[in-house]
């Protein structure tokens, strides 16, 4: 998140070889040339200006604006691939590309640090910095060697360096130090990651993130859970058979449980090209955990990063040549104990699976506001088990078809996985918020945050199945239903978790738009705390209705069971409190996967009538405020009363 991007340093590790790094690229920083912003600069003012109320740019402008934008990027990037390999010498202005997050270290003029407040703080413009020495020993103009001692001056204000805080409590998990901008100098030494060869992209490095896929089974090694919590899936595999008939099965997976990074045995900051029978451990990315086959001969995970039993060799099926090649095949070996890594297959895993049944009841009892709201309960009950994987497990001898796949994992996959992943610590953190104290400011990081993420889930305003599917492999909506059950009566912040409720339940609507049985099955086992939530103060009913639509819609079996008693309770609700969202509740009623429902839509229209002949002013006052309704929420459309 843009709001949550302070940069922290680790305390008191090894130069070489850190501990307790969660994830390897979190530390790791490239060294790039300086980049132009000048029309990049002028598109984002064009664009601010085109959606401001008064004085709008001509959108020819904007787009204008926006193709020499785009054209700048790309002589960037030209630039940077022409300058690929130079050496960087002192006194050079360079900027920090964050490898995690792919973005620019960054400082900012105008606010000052959260911890040395007489310092500015990281985060918002101005990533151009000077490469500098520490000592005389060295002067401006000399090549920059590893582990040479530096600083790095500010471009836009001169004479302020990179600056360490003392040591903190960041947040409830981590201590460390804030990274600002000061006076005082703070010095820095290079360590050596890799040297980036654009003919070396096919080879697999230390810390390269891929899919292990076993041939014979076709299914891949996975696990299920978050980091910082209990692992609620061991390490198993999950088969998925290939079949010609269903184009899908035929491309890789897209789940983040299947993604693991590859680590050296001898350094997790080694990012050089790894070679077959060297010493490697498997982390999996989602639990941030290790590869381990314990005493037992039992395969599982641990956090022991230093733990003897996580180390394995990887051998070559076909081996062409000594580096590690993407796509190749090759079976797991055990340093330990000599077990190779095995899969039974007479051995099946079974998952229970949920899904929602079309048993509709409704009730009064729940007041909102000044009007009676009706709760719809939505049961939630069993269905028939369902194949999912297979065993993993260890044998004493390397089997002739246990070999698997080193799949490549694409380079926007991995950016999709790490933003998601980067915006658990900050809701994991208002979970357990025992002494975050919220005010005006920290609600708009927090909020900030939740519509970038929204953002993130529908792009274009389309929504993304594979970036919908992270929220689950992460437990995003696991934590955002977390936050929503948080105590809000009588709460000193209650006007500020209000707003902040408001906006995960936006949060969980652009979750469940789109037509994924998956995710409506995952969102099935809340809904009886959802059920409760009508009657929350502040509006939030509304938004739990909203999203509620989402999950009724295009879903045939619960439509059906849904019967004219229930139906005119939902037109009552419509009549005390008559808003937008009230009416996509009665839509998803009446069309269902673009097929008409005629018996609804004519019940439907009856008991509007009956109500309009009782009250000839009823119907065009609703007109105007679900009109108004509309309008906010972004639709330019027309509401007559036949439409109605």
């Amino acid at each position: 998140s843009s709001t949550n991007n302070v940069v922290y340093i680790y305390n008191k590790q090894d130069r070489t070889n850190p501990s307790n790094i969660q994830n390897p690229s979190a530390v790791v920083f490239q060294v790039c040339i300086q980049n132009r912003y000048k029309l990049n600069k002028k598109y984002r003012k064009a664009l601010s200006a085109s959606q401001a109320e008064y004085e709008p740019v001509v959108p020819d402008i904007v787009k204008q604006a926006k193709m020499a934008a785009e054209a700048e990027d790309n002589d960037n990037a030209s630039e940077q691939k022409r300058q690929h390999g130079k050496r960087v010498r002192y006194g050079e202005i360079v900027q920090l590309k964050h490898r995690f997050t792919s973005k620019y270290l960054h400082m900012c003029t105008t606010q000052t640090s959260q911890h040395d407040k007489n310092n500015m703080m990281f985060n918002a413009k101005n990533a151009q910095f000077r490469i500098l020495p520490r000592y005389k020993v060295k002067s401006e103009g000399e090549v920059v060697q590893l582990f040479d001692q530096i600083v790095f001056e500010s471009v836009k204000s001169p004479g302020h360096f990179f600056h360490t805080s003392e040591k903190f409590q960041i947040d409830c998990n981590f201590e460390g130090s804030e990274l600002n901008l000061g006076v005082e100098k703070s010095s820095f030494t290079l360590v050596g990651c890799y040297r980036e060869d654009l003919e070396d992209n096919r080879f697999v490095r230390g810390g390269s993130v891929i899919r292990l896929f076993h041939k014979e089974l076709e299914a891949y090694l996975v696990a299920e859970g978050l980091f910082d919590e209990i692992i609620t899936e061991n390490v198993h595999f999950r088969i998925r058979v290939m079949d010609q008939h269903h184009p899908k099965t035929m491309s890789p997976s897209t789940s983040g449980n299947t993604y693991w990074q590859i680590e050296s045995e001898s350094s997790i900051l080694d990012g050089e090209v790894l070679n077959w029978e060297q010493q490697i451990r498997l982390r999996h990315l989602a639990t941030r955990q290790y590869l381990c086959i314990n005493s037992k001969s039992e395969v599982s995970l641990t956090t022991d990063q230093t733990d003897p039993r996580t180390v394995f060799r990887l051998h070559s099926v076909l081996k062409e040549r000594n580096q590690i090649q993407f796509e190749s095949y090759a079976r797991i070996e055990h340093m330990l104990t000599g077990y190779w890594l095995h899969a039974l297959k007479g051995q099946m895993r079974f998952k229970f699976t949920t899904a929602v049944s079309a048993i509709i009841k409704l009730y009064r009892n729940i007041k909102f506001y000044t009007a009676s709201v009706f709760t719809f309960c939505i049961s939630v009950m069993p269905m028939t088990n369902r194949r999912v994987g297979s065993t993993v497990s260890s044998s004493n001898e390397s089997q002739y078809d246990d070999a698997y796949t080193l799949q490549y994992v694409d380079d926007e996959a991995i950016k999709d996985f790490n933003f998601v992943a980067g915006m658990v610590p900050f809701l994991y953190n208002l979970v357990n918020r025992h002494e975050l104290h919220l005010n005006a400011r920290i609600t708009h990081g927090i909020i900030a945050g939740m519509k970038e993420l929204k953002a993130f889930i529908i792009p274009d305003g389309r929504p993304d199945k594979n970036r919908q599917k992270l929220m689950r492999n992460l437990r995003v909506i696991d934590l955002l239903v977390k936050i929503l059950q948080l105590p809000l009566q009588g709460a000193e912040d209650e006007s500020y978790m209000i707003r902040i409720f408001k906006e995960a339940y936006d949060v969980l609507h652009a979750y469940m738009i789109g037509r994924s049985r998956k995710n409506a099955l995952y969102f099935a086992k809340y809904i009886d705390f959802f059920q409760t939530q009508f009657s929350q103060k502040g509006g939030i009913g509304l938004n739990v209705a909203q999203m509620i639509v989402e999950l009724i819609r295009d879903k045939r079996k619960i439509v059906d069971r849904i019967g004219h008693s229930n139906i005119e309770l939902f037109i009552n609700l419509l009549r005390e409190n008559p808003n937008y969202r009230f009416l996509d509740l009665l839509q998803v009623l009446c069309v269902c996967n673009d097929v008409a429902i005629p018996n609804n839509q004519s019940y439907i229209v009856q008991q509007w009538l009956r109500t309009y002949k009782r009250n000839h002013q009823a119907l065009p006052t609703w007109h105007n405020e679900l009109k108004m309704g509309r309008e906010k929420k972004g639709e330019k459309v027309d509401l007559t009363i036949t439409e109605l």
